[in-house]
């Protein structure tokens, strides 16, 4: 059975459906609400004890909230269910009704609506009086100064006009300099230079919008005033500027900004204009194919950005503000207060450079909403990303847990992001960093790493790199059993016996280094066409390893064999590795973490060890390193192959502790591939790092022609395919 209970709570009328709202009853239904919308201003109707809400039902809400409106009152939905609740969210009604959870909640919304009051006042020389619907208590409105050139987004700008540039270019530099007015997710640009054409952005969320401003004036706040001509007779804006009729205290200061709806049937348009300290009023006008998509009475930021639509803006024009407009209607912002924009936005400080990108900055504002002011520190430049840490402080100024902060290109980014929650967070979720949150920008990504277990103002992060530098090898041992036997075992400890194909997996040209064959020759003066090369002072002719990395490697792409994967990081090196200061281990940069062959991280670190970690200042040094090393990696080899000779050189300790941590590597390599010494998906797993080091520009030559030497004797035990298993 369904009634419809008449119920008066605090003087407002309230009905109460009881049973379903189905088709079959909505007949019944339209009728009391209409006879009731006929003599209310504010109607309540409470849905607790309806437990259905059919199509039927939501046309006559919709049609009593715009005959409520039409005359200044309002529609008041509460006690709606979830159910309820989501289907309106899935029509997109949830902002066209006021929905309250209870009936107390109804009625303080509806004294909220009574704080309007609406008049007539002859604003127009010879036009017939207009409407005017004021807030008895005037909203707090700021009104911000874009003083400082940076790139921000819509949603930032909410209301704003000023100079700058549509922010689709990565550098400023590169984007055509013009005035913009941005309408909350629509944005118009007409560019100074007449050889380009204005134009707009729309965007379905102003999160997604970006501009370089220059200077510009924004607004934040609802309106004060609204002022709607009925005289069919044409006005201008300029008119309505120099009236000072309003009720006190709106006469001590003009309005700031004024949005106005010119409901020309014939040409509609929206425009938004800002008062400047001259006094002159500069904004832009968005052309318009109709607009009456909005009914009477409902001006809220919700109907607007419905006409701004792609099927609804035609184009856009410089505001003009002696244009004669039909019927419009003025929405008048007057600000409380004026501050500058950093007031809301989270100040981004950079340590140790001068300058930073606009994209840095708007990323890091975009990752630390939390925050006020967020203090980059550079951890280490990597060669395809920076990676910061992030001291933070919240808006009542207290220090946050500290964070990394990385930036790369959108793809290593989106990649990272995907396999940290695929790959580390089910596995070493106790000692793993965990991505708080992502943003984009054009071709670049950022991402926020937190840590678990960190806190505290005191507490500090330091990468494996300083540890490996100043710790004893003892210690270095003892901490790299932590990391590789403990905390990964999850990883390397779960390897499957399946099919790889090593070739493919560990080709540097398919990741970040396609252009190695042009570096090789650039540097080192090897072409990858010639089938040999020699080192001065060596007495040895060395097979070309960048030769054989570009006929051989696609030649055996498709070549599997029988062995060992487990998830791996993929590029692990000692700078996204970072501990705190209870030593606990955390992981970073996880855009290259899958399954591959179970030894490729602890090949990564060996090309490290061996081939980055020694300084050679000299041929001397070069030449003594590379002999130390030739009959380590030379023909016959295996997983468990030692040093056959003494290192006879300078700096003996370091030396020292770069073999036994790669006898290291090699032991856990043994243990994860459980015993198996085949050396072929380990030697692969070496090239993949040793021959791009020819591109690094932190690389001196000797490093350079180590690692050539090194991949030629690798790529020689390779190509005769006799290594000892």
């Amino acid at each position: 059975m369904f009634e419809i209970k008449e119920e008066v709570y605090a003087t407002y009328l309230c009905l109460r459906p009881v049973g379903r709202l189905d088709t079959v009853q909505a007949a019944i239904f339209d009728k009391t609400v209409k006879d009731y919308a006929k003599k209310e201003i504010f109607l309540v109707i409470n849905f607790s004890e309806c437990p259905y809400l059919s199509s039927s039902g939501i046309r006559i809400l919709l049609s009593t909230s715009r005959e409520l409106a039409s005359t200044g009152g309002q529609l008041v939905l509460s006690g709606l269910s979830a159910e309820m609740i989501q289907v309106l969210q899935i029509a997109g009604l949830e902002t066209v009704f006021k929905i309250c959870a209870d009936i107390p909640d109804a009625v303080s919304c509806i004294e909220q609506l009574k704080k309007r009051e609406i008049n007539r006042a002859y604003i127009f020389p010879g036009k017939a009086p207009c409407e005017t619907e004021s807030v008895k208590e005037p909203p707090n409105t700021i009104l911000y100064e874009w003083k400082n050139p940076q790139l921000t987004g819509f949603d930032s700008l909410h209301i704003a006009a000023g100079k700058g540039a549509l922010g689709e270019m990565l550098m400023r530099a590169d984007a055509v300099t013009g005035s913009f007015f941005t309408l909350f997710n629509c944005t118009g640009f007409i560019p100074d230079d007449p050889a380009y054409a204005p134009d707009f952005r729309i965007v379905s969320d102003p999160v997604q919008g970006t501009l370089f401003v220059d200077q510009a004036l924004s607004i934040k706040g609802t309106f004060r005033i609204r002022v709607t001509v009925s005289d069919p007779g044409p006005v201008k804006i300029s008119e309505l500027i120099k009236y000072k009729g309003f009720s006190p205290p709106l006469t001590e200061a003009p309005p700031c900004t004024i949005l106005c709806l010119d409901r020309n049937a014939q040409k509609p348009s929206l425009s938004v204009i800002f008062r400047q300290k001259n006094g002159v009023w500069e904004g832009g006008t968005f052309l318009l194919q109709q607009e009456n998509v909005i009914q009477q009475g409902e001006y809220t930021e919700q109907a607007l950005r419905d006409l701004l639509t792609w099927k609804n803006v035609v184009g856009v024009a410089r505001h003009d503000r002696d244009a004669l407009l039909t019927r419009p209607v003025f929405l008048l912002f007057f600000a409380g207060e004026t501050q500058d924009s950093s007031a809301f936005q989270t100040q981004v400080v950079c340590e140790g450079e001068e300058i930073a990108e606009d994209y840095l900055i708007f990323l890091t504002r975009r990752l630390y909403t939390d925050s006020v002011k967020a203090e980059l520190k550079r951890l280490h430049g990597g060669y395809s990303a920076s990676t910061f840490h992030v001291r933070s402080y919240d808006h009542q100024g207290r220090v946050l847990r500290p964070t990394v902060l990385k930036t790369a290109d959108r793809p290593m980014i989106q990649r990272e992001a995907e396999r940290c929650r695929q790959y580390a967070m089910p596995y070493i979720l106790n000692n793993s960093a965990m991505v708080l949150g992502t943003s984009f920008y054009c071709s670049k990504g950022a991402l926020r790493y937190n840590f678990v277990g960190i806190g505290g103002e005191g507490a500090e992060l330091k990468w494996l790199t300083h540890y490996f530098h100043n710790w004893p090898v003892s210690d270095l041992e003892s901490l790299f059993d932590k990391i590789f036997l403990k905390i990964l075992k999850p990883w390397y400890g779960q390897a499957l016996s399946e099919i790889i194909y090593p070739y493919a997996d560990h080709d540097p040209t398919k990741t970040f280094f396609p252009h190695v064959f042009k570096k090789a020759e650039e540097e080192l003066g090897i072409p990858d066409k010639n089938h040999s090369f020699t080192i001065d002072g060596s007495g040895k002719n060395y097979l070309n390893p960048y030769r054989f990395l570009k006929e051989e490697y696609p030649k055996r792409r498709e070549q599997g064999m029988a062995y060992y994967s487990a998830i791996c990081h993929g590029d692990l090196n000692m700078q996204n590795i970072l501990l705190d200061n209870d030593m606990n281990v955390y992981l970073i940069d996880f855009s290259e973490t899958r399954p591959r062959s179970v030894v490729s991280d602890f090949a990564r670190l060996e090309v490290i060890f061996m081939i980055e970690s020694f300084p050679m200042e000299k041929q001397e040094d070069f030449l003594q390193v590379l002999e130390f090393l030739t009959s380590f990696y030379e023909k016959p080899v295996s997983l468990d192959k030692q040093f056959r000779t003494a290192w006879s050189g300078r700096l003996p300790g370091l030396m020292q502790r770069n073999r036994t941590l790669t006898l290291k590597m090699r032991e856990y390599a043994l243990i994860a591939a459980q015993g198996n010494k085949t050396f072929a998906p380990y030697a692969l797993a070496l090239l993949e790092w040793i021959l791009p080091i020819v591109c690094y520009s932190s690389a001196t030559i000797w490093q350079k022609r180590l690692s050539a030497c090194v991949a030629s004797l690798l790529c020689e035990a390779l190509e005769s395919g006799k290594e000892v298993q």
